[in-house]
């Protein structure tokens, strides 16, 4: 987990105070490390509290775990660079501008993950009674890639491309049961609606979203984020896209680990049975 990156794709959900902090922090990196969060909140005119709050915020346990993150932290500045296809450029050219920003948005999704919340997330999904995934457009892609996943681990899991049969499905969430809304933006109102609901009967809500004041931020019980993409016209949802499957992924990973043999016995039952199509 980048602690540089993370204060900088977290900025529109800043308050004031907090964007003092984070534009202090990120001007004297080094200097911070000496340090107390007394002093540092004495240094942008705030309470020390404040300052342990924002380390939080960032998903920290407090201002020390921070520096120590900030310390390891090796993240140097970026350089843009021209990476929207042009209608000009030659196929030599896109490629390698493809290849640059996956391999950009690849580093910047990894940077992005907690740990600590990615485990405490993938224990909700190894106990939970019914796994329910929500999305709509790129992000029903994701959902339904995990829901093959999960199904070949003899995982109880409901995903429905159609949008309102999701939310006829959401009807019958129960709190023993895990929801999982993936929306680039947080504000989808067929994920928000779903989330909305299972939240409300006690639930365990997951989102996969970008840091931002969206609905779903403040909907969902734990938060796992992809990067923001910055360009006012997004060619398709690749990128979001290409970074949810890395979390759903790392998740399917971590339930698969949990109980490995039989994870395998499971994955040889369906292969077994598909074979017998050929």
């Amino acid at each position: 987990m980048s602690s540089i990156f993370r204060i900088k794709e977290g900025f529109s959900t800043y308050t004031d105070t907090e964007k003092r902090l984070a534009e202090y922090i990120l001007s004297n990196r080094d200097e911070i490390l000496e340090d107390s969060a007394q002093v540092l909140g004495e240094k942008v005119n705030t309470s020390a509290a404040a300052v342990v709050r924002f380390a939080k915020k960032l998903g920290f346990k407090g201002f020390t775990a921070f520096k120590v993150e900030l310390a390891k932290d090796t993240s140097v500045e970026e350089v843009d660079f021209d990476d929207i296809i042009k209608e000009e450029d030659t196929m030599n050219i896109m490629v390698k501008k493809a290849q640059a920003i996956n391999q950009k948005n690849l580093e910047q999704t990894y940077k992005l993950i907690n740990p600590q919340v990615l485990e405490d997330v993938i224990e909700k999904l190894i106990g939970a009674e019914t796994i329910y995934l929500f999305g709509v457009g790129g992000s029903g892609i994701v959902c339904d890639d995990f829901q093959n996943k999960l199904i070949r681990i003899n995982k109880r899991v409901l995903f429905h491309k159609d949008p309102h049969i999701q939310l006829a499905a959401a009807a019958h969430i129960n709190s023993k049961d895990v929801a999982i809304g993936i929306s680039y933006t947080g504000n989808t109102k067929e994920v928000t609606t779903a989330l909305s609901h299972a939240s409300s009967i006690g639930a365990y809500t997951v989102g996969i979203t970008q840091m931002s004041k969206s609905k779903l931020s403040k909907i969902c019980s734990s938060l796992l984020y992809v990067p923001t993409e910055e360009k006012e016209l997004r060619l398709g949802a690749i990128l979001s896209r290409n970074s949810s499957l890395i979390i759903t992924d790392l998740l399917y990973y971590g339930i698969t680990k949990s109980d490995i043999n039989q994870s395998k016995e499971s994955l040889k039952t369906t292969r077994s049975i598909i074979e017998e199509l050929r």
